[in-house]
């Protein structure tokens, strides 16, 4: 008996300093909270109802960049053309039922599956106000050092079927977000995709990053940089409405 009690005693110890480590950690939930306040809160976020960002994408690597125009209306409404010299026009848009991509290099389409799941997700116009209605769980896994910023990691489990596991990074300090990691899967295989969002800025009392640097599949690096950011402007009509092709690409299914 007195062998097992040592035994049972000698794990405990060994588990013991996890537990502890754990117990240190804010809920998962806590630290989104501390987020959604760090910029502005959702009061303010709720007071505005339509956003406009214009700015450029580069990929150094290749010499490559374009311009951005996006476009965001309350409650899920979204659009987003890049226009580029070298690859053309890119245009994603989601009229709260239908998520599109129509490219010069790889034609029209209409998401879905996974790919719908995260577009819904993405195109909420403060989807961290919804995120338990997309999330079916989020944890604080540890402290991670993101480019010289403490930050806590959460892990975001979408609903079922959604999606696989996203994770955040949050800074100790400020609460803003410093880093979010998720994976893609399309007709392209499965894409990690690492974005690092810095440059938070003030726009009608909401914090706003103004840039984003992303990498794909640890290599392919894209950045975005915002040039403008702009609250409850006149969105021109017919901006949500879905193109020609993509209605004909519907006609066909």
């Amino acid at each position: 008996m007195k062998k097992y009690t040592m035994m049972t005693l000698a794990l405990f110890m060994m588990v013991l300093p996890g537990l502890l480590l754990a117990e240190d950690y804010p809920d998962a939930e806590k630290i989104i909270d501390k987020f959604i306040e760090a910029t502005g809160g959702l009061e303010v976020w709720e007071g505005h109802t339509t956003m406009k960002a214009t700015g450029t994408l580069t990929m150094p690597a290749m010499g490559i960049s374009g311009k951005v125009e996006s476009w965001r209306q309350t409650p899920n409404l979204s659009r987003t053309i890049i226009t580029s010299d070298a690859f053309g026009t890119i245009d994603e848009g989601f009229d709260g039922t239908v998520s599109w991509e129509s490219t010069m290099m790889s034609g029209s389409k209409v998401k879905d599956g996974t790919e719908l799941a995260m577009a819904k997700r993405m195109s909420e116009f403060n989807p961290w106000a919804v995120w338990k209605d997309f999330y079916q769980s989020a944890t604080t896994k540890g402290l991670v050092t993101v480019e010289e910023v403490e930050c806590y990691e959460v892990e975001m489990v979408p609903n079922e079927g959604e999606g696989e596991p996203e994770q955040g990074y949050f800074a100790v300090d400020s609460g803003l977000l410093v880093k979010s990691s998720l994976v893609m899967v399309n007709e392209m295989g499965r894409i990690t995709v690492d974005s690092y969002i810095s440059d938070y800025r003030d726009v009608d009392g909401v914090l706003a990053p103004f840039l984003a640097r992303q990498v794909l599949m640890g290599m392919q690096e894209m950045i975005m940089t915002f040039e403008i950011q702009e609250f409850d402007v006149e969105i021109p009509e017919g901006t949500f409405v879905m193109p020609d092709d993509i209605k004909a690409l519907l006609e066909t299914k």
